[in-house]
């Protein structure tokens, strides 16, 4: 090869890895990959591996490669896992350069290369989080690596083949049906001595080791493909499917359906125009026939039963497939290989466009995951632990806060979350009511903290939220001796807030004087200077007022949340009872006639930020630091699937997290923009008027009523003395219209 050639090639190479970085995502995780990321995060090596025995349908090899690099502290984050993924596979590239070189000369090598580097298909596989672009690669190189052994049968180029297959395999299953073509292909001379021992060398040594592991994990990935995926509701024709990989071939699997459709007649009719008038060697055409063919029809059989479906599915075939159509163009005549190249090419520019935009905003699984994610957010602060009971809960928040300052841990992580609790953080505890059998380990380590059940979701979600605080290890206790009406005693009290940042912990010391005969529900309330309600914690004591023995104190204590809304200032904590189930009244009344004890007064700051995605926009006196947008979806569910409810509007949830310098009312306003024009959101907090000393980092939060058809693309933010524009992307509804595992479902815009 000429030194000339160099040049286009490296731009050619130069070129797919400027698309792929202008692809790559500082995002979340989605989905699938947010199962990825929870595996290698949540584990070390051994429970890594029987992770994914246990719960994945593929073999271990990607996310156990993706472990060993984020052990380097800069690979931690999920942006970085993308960049580490993309790194692994691009040697793809190169490697089909090559083999189209090897097997059809230049001109199938630059055709091969311009193929695989406009391909909108390639490359979000390449950055899709999960094993596609490492199987992109394994598959080129199997195949390189057969021809190789086919040119010279000896035992090294043999058990390179073989090596090569083998890490085929433990890539993706389905390339087992690559490394049979490769070897019939091999065998394609029966009575070639040299070539049976390359096989049995090459197929034979790696093979056993495949072999073994397919005995202990292969029967365990088929039961979960049958349990994920025996009823798919979907069940696809081989033309169907073999349409659709045609179609998100050369569109990606973004655009809509109607487009896909009339760009894959026109290329089909251009492929067919080379077909016809090309000239390839008969041995191009048996190693194309068995390397795409027999993988090809593996992947017909595999969704012909379940739903293997998807484009992506068929990823062992496709570097055989653009193969093919390398070689077809550079034997076919020059006008039409040019119009098949300049279609396509402009064809999958628009594609790559439409998988940039999908990629940014991708629709969830389960709609009610941002509750969750939003949640947490709002009310967790830096240095937080979190422990998740379920993987798709950890999914969730690796979706919407991958990379939060809090310590996230799966529950089965006992020795690491437990190695946490030695600073004594705050303890945030996402667990699935259905399994509570399950939170032993949690409640014995945590026994004696102060606990609440923060808030609950019901089944489809079924989830509860709970927060632990550690209680003082020195507390200061004054007497205040505050009796009420029926005999119940407020003896003692110690405040703390210095412990745990933006945590109030109340201690009380209480007791009964005389039998009490009903239940009462003891309230701490943090009050402003105005008497208007800040936080609280309303809840029977650990024994119940009826079970009391008269003159036998008892002590517990309480947790308030201090707002990050709140400016820092003085604030009063008081105290008092009503019975229990009346809805907060009425309340016992103190042998002075109040219905509270004022427990005391206090300095108190708001609770630290979590800052998910921090930007800087000047808004008159205003520095916004971040911005946080959630689409709340209400949903409902059908049998066992959950969908967006069609009777409710979406609620969009702004919080924007601004540094004060001088700052005096009134409050932004703010309004989303989108397809339908403005919508003015409401302030939800601060809940009432507030005013901030210079110097303050405050969290407001907007939230307004969304129609379900209409999507988002800024946030108007009108400060005294000016204004900004923030960009504010939100979908639509008609996401939920858009499968991107099957093109011919799509209709997004």
């Amino acid at each position: 090869m000429r030194r000339s050639t160099w040049l286009p090639i490296g731009l050619l190479l130069l070129t797919a890895w400027m698309l792929a970085l202008v692809l790559w995502r500082p995002t979340l995780a989605h989905n699938d990959e947010a199962h990825i990321v929870w595996a290698i995060r949540a584990h070390d090596l051994p429970g890594l591996i029987a992770a994914e025995i246990r719960l994945d349908g593929q073999p271990p090899l990607h996310p156990l490669l993706l472990w060993l690099i984020q052990q380097v502290p800069l690979f931690r984050t999920v942006p970085m896992l993308y960049f580490a993924g993309l790194f692994l596979a691009f040697p793809f590239y190169p490697i089909m350069f090559r083999l189209a070189y090897d097997m059809g000369g230049l001109r199938a090598g630059m055709f091969a290369l311009l193929l695989v580097v406009f391909n909108p298909l390639v490359l979000s596989m390449m950055l899709f989080l999960r094993a596609y672009g490492l199987t992109l690669m394994g598959s080129a190189l199997t195949l390189w690596l057969a021809v190789r052994a086919d040119r010279r049968p000896q035992p090294a180029q043999a058990l390179a083949w073989g090596l090569s297959g083998l890490l085929l395999f433990f890539t993706f299953y389905y390339g087992a049906f690559l490394v049979l073509a490769t070897a019939l292909y091999l065998l394609r001379r029966p009575r070639a001595r040299a070539r049976w021992i390359a096989v049995l060398l090459g197929v034979g040594i790696p093979g056993l080791a495949a072999a073994v592991w397919s005995a202990l994990a292969l029967r365990q990935a088929v039961a979960i493909v049958i349990r994920h995926q025996g009823s798919p509701g979907i069940h696809p024709g081989p033309l169907e499917m073999a349409l659709n990989l045609w179609l998100t071939l050369w569109n990606g699997w973004a655009v809509d359906a109607r487009w896909a459709l009339g760009v894959g007649a026109l290329l089909a009719v251009g492929f067919a125009a080379m077909v016809w008038s090309a000239r390839l060697q008969l041995l191009q055409i048996r190693f194309w026939l068995l390397t795409f063919g027999i993988p090809f029809l593996g992947f017909l059989i595999g969704g012909w039963r379940y739903n293997f479906f998807a484009a992506r599915y068929a990823v062992v075939a496709v570097p055989s497939l653009l193969l093919g159509i390398a070689w077809m163009a550079a034997y076919a005549p020059r006008r039409r290989r040019a119009v098949f190249f300049g279609l396509s090419g402009l064809m999958g520019m628009i594609g790559l466009s439409r998988v940039m935009v999908a990629y940014a905003y991708l629709p969830e699984n389960n709609p009610w995951y941002a509750e969750v994610a939003v949640e947490l957010k709002e009310h967790a602060a830096p240095g937080d632990v979190v422990i998740i009971q379920a993987p798709w809960h950890y999914q969730a928040l690796l979706m919407h806060g991958p990379d939060l300052p809090w310590q996230l841990f799966d529950l089965n992580e006992e020795d690491r979350w437990r190695a946490a609790l030695v600073q004594r953080p705050v303890v945030w505890f996402l667990g699935v009511p259905a399994y509570r059998g399950n939170w032993a380990p949690v409640e014995a380590a945590l026994a004696g903290w102060i606990r609440e059940e923060i808030r609950s979701w019901p089944s489809p979600a079924d989830a509860v939220l709970i927060r632990y605080v550690p209680p003082a290890e020195a507390p200061e206790w004054r007497e205040i001796s505050a009796r009420f009406e029926n005999g119940l005693v407020l003896e003692a009290v110690a405040l703390d807030h210095e412990g745990s940042h933006g945590i109030l912990r109340v201690g009380l010391r209480i007791q009964a004087l005389q039998r009490i005969p009903q239940s009462y529900t003891l309230f701490v309330h943090l009050l402003d200077p105005e008497g208007r309600w800040i936080a609280g914690s309303d809840a029977e004591p650990p024994i119940s007022t009826s079970a009391l023995k008269p003159g036998e104190p008892i002590a517990l204590w309480r947790a308030l949340e201090i707002p990050s809304w709140l400016p820092a200032g003085v604030y009063r904590v008081t105290a008092g009872w009503y019975p229990t189930g009346s809805n907060g009244w009425p309340r016992l009344r103190t042998l002075e006639g109040a219905d509270v004890a004022v427990l005391g007064e206090l300095f108190l700051r708001p609770r630290p930020i979590l800052v998910d995605r921090p930007g800087s926009w000047r808004c008159g006196d205003l520095q916004v630091e971040a911005v946080a947008v959630d689409r709340l979806t209400p949903y409902r569910q059908a049998g066992p699937d959950i969908f967006p409810d069609p009777e409710r509007p979406d609620r969009l949830r702004v919080s924007l997290i601004a540094a004060l310098t001088g700052w005096e009312r009134p409050f932004p306003a703010v309004a989303v923009e989108g397809e339908a024009g403005l919508h003015a959101l409401m302030r939800m907090a601060p809940p009432f008027p507030a005013d901030y000393p210079a110097g303050s980092t405050v969290r407001w939060v907007y939230e307004g009523e969304l129609p379900p058809q209409n999507g988002t693309h800024s946030l108007r933010v009108g400060c005294s003395g000016g204004g900004i524009r923030i960009p504010a992307w939100t979908l639509s509804r008609r996401r939920w219209s858009w499968n991107y595992s099957w093109i011919l479902w799509n209709r997004m815009p």
